[in-house]
C-alpha cells in the first residue's frame, strides 16, 4: 500500500475517535448541567419550603400573643412591642405598613421602644424606674381599647 494511503487511513481513524471523544464529554457535560440544574432547583424549593415554615412559626407567635393580649395574660407594652418586631420580620413579597394597618401597636411601640428592659431596667434606681412604669402605663392606657381591637384581628393572622 501506498504510504499516503496509510497515513489518510491514520488520520481518519484519529479523526472519528476524536469525534467520538468529544461527543462522550458532550454527553458528560449535559448530563452535569442538568444535575446541576436539579440541584440549584432543588435549593430552591427548600429555601421556599424554609421561608414558608419560619413564616408559619411567626404567623403562630403572633396569633399566641395576640391571644393572649386579648385575654389580659400580656403586657401591652410586651404585646406591641413583640408583635410589630414579629411582623416586620415576616419574610413575605409584599410587607405590611404596620403603621397603617396596627397603628396602635405601632404608636405604642414607637413610644415604648426605648424604654429600657431585662438588665437595663434592673440598674435603674427607684423613682426613674416609677416615672418610667408610669409613663408605660399612660401610654398602655390611652391605647388600650385599639390594641385590643387589633389583637382581636390578629388573632386569625396568616400570610
Amino acid at each position: 500500500m501506498d504510504f499516503k494511503i496509510i497515513l489518510a487511513i491514520i488520520a481518519v481513524v484519529i479523526i472519528i475517535s476524536l469525534a467520538f471523544y468529544i461527543g462522550v464529554l458532550t454527553r458528560r457535560i449535559q448530563t452535569l448541567k442538568a444535575i446541576q440544574q436539579q440541584a440549584i432547583q432543588q435549593q430552591q424549593i427548600q429555601r421556599q419550603l424554609k421561608r414558608q415554615q419560619r413564616n408559619a412559626n411567626i404567623c403562630e407567635s403572633i396569633r399566641l400573643i395576640a391571644h393572649a393580649t386579648t385575654q389580659k395574660q400580656c403586657n401591652l407594652s410586651e404585646a406591641a412591642i413583640r408583635l410589630t418586631v414579629l411582623l416586620e420580620t415576616l419574610d413575605i413579597d409584599n410587607k405590611i405598613d404596620i403603621e397603617k394597618e396596627y397603628p396602635a401597636l405601632s404608636t405604642l411601640f414607637n413610644k415604648v421602644k426605648d424604654m429600657p428592659t431585662h438588665d437595663a431596667r434592673k440598674k435603674i434606681v427607684g423613682k426613674k424606674l416609677k416615672m418610667l412604669d408610669r409613663q408605660r402605663n399612660v401610654f398602655e392606657n390611652e391605647l388600650e381599647e385599639s390594641i385590643v381591637a387589633e389583637a382581636i384581628q390578629l388573632k386569625t393572622f396568616s400570610v
